[in-house]
């Protein structure tokens, strides 16, 4: 397997100071097998988002998506759809998901392992909110070390505390398909409607309580990921004032293009 490196952004995080390790950690190796459908000829890539709640990567996960024809993996979008279900692991995950914790990572792995055995996955995929843990990351490694051919990009998407609040204040999702949408000019429920004709909706772990609950796990749990993929990760900063979804984008595509 080869992983290919991307640049070096020196990091800043608001939240909480990190330094770098200097050895990466998916280093290039050898395999003699390729574990779910990449071509000798074609890259896969496999783009993961880091960020804290709030921070985005829902939203350009979509929209990278569309331009590189891959699917976006969010393991809170397939949780939220098996506690809709009430499926076992739904019911199971549920009591985690509305505390603001981590889903525990025995739960969150065979989710993600099952999901890239399909056949969307076999050009590449986007990572949304995973890995979250060190923990996650390592099976994450092991795992991305079968493939001979990937293309490997990390973003980070570093947001102020504040305007991640803002967001949370403004953020309502659609109740068929899931999809994020700021509401800022005030919310009513019988005009506000996703462009599928879906009922906006709060989500019920979409408050400040929970949210404060959340940044503190994702800084203790999964900051630390900054960290451990050191140099391989590139940073998208969003300080002091939030910045257009377009600005941002064009940022992301730029390292992604690269």
């Amino acid at each position: 397997m080869r992983i290919v490196p991307i640049g070096f952004n020196p990091l800043k995080t608001t939240m909480q100071k990190t330094s770098f390790q200097e050895k990466p950690i998916l280093p290039t190796l050898k395999c003699d097998t390729v574990s779910f459908g990449a071509t000798a000829n074609q890259a896969k890539k496999v783009i993961i988002l880091l960020g804290a709640p709030n921070s985005g990567k829902g939203t350009y996960g979509r929209k990278i998506a569309e331009k590189y024809a891959i699917p976006q993996i969010s393991t809170g979008d397939i949780l939220r759809g098996e506690v809709k279900k009430m499926s076992k692991l739904g019911i199971e995950a549920k009591r985690y998901m509305e505390s603001g914790g981590l889903v525990p990572d025995e739960l969150i792995m065979k989710i993600f392992q099952q999901r890239i055995l399909e056949k969307d996955c076999q050009r590449g995929f986007i990572l949304d909110g995973f890995p979250r843990t060190i923990n996650q990351a390592e099976q994450l490694d092991e795992i991305l070390k079968k493939d001979k051919n990937i293309a490997l990009k990390i973003i980070n998407l570093d947001v102020d505390r504040d305007i991640l609040f803002a967001r949370s204040a403004n953020r309502y999702i659609c109740a068929d398909c899931s999809k994020t949408h700021a509401v800022k000019e005030g919310y009513n429920p019988e005009t506000s409607k996703c462009d599928c004709g879906g009922k906006l909706i709060k989500r019920a772990d979409d408050t400040p309580e929970v949210l404060a609950s959340r940044l503190d796990s994702y800084e203790k749990q999964t900051l630390p990921l900054v960290d451990y993929y050191g140099e391989q990760v590139s940073n998208v900063g969003v300080y002091g004032k939030d910045s257009p979804v377009d600005e941002i984008l064009g940022r992301i595509n730029k390292i992604l293009e690269k």
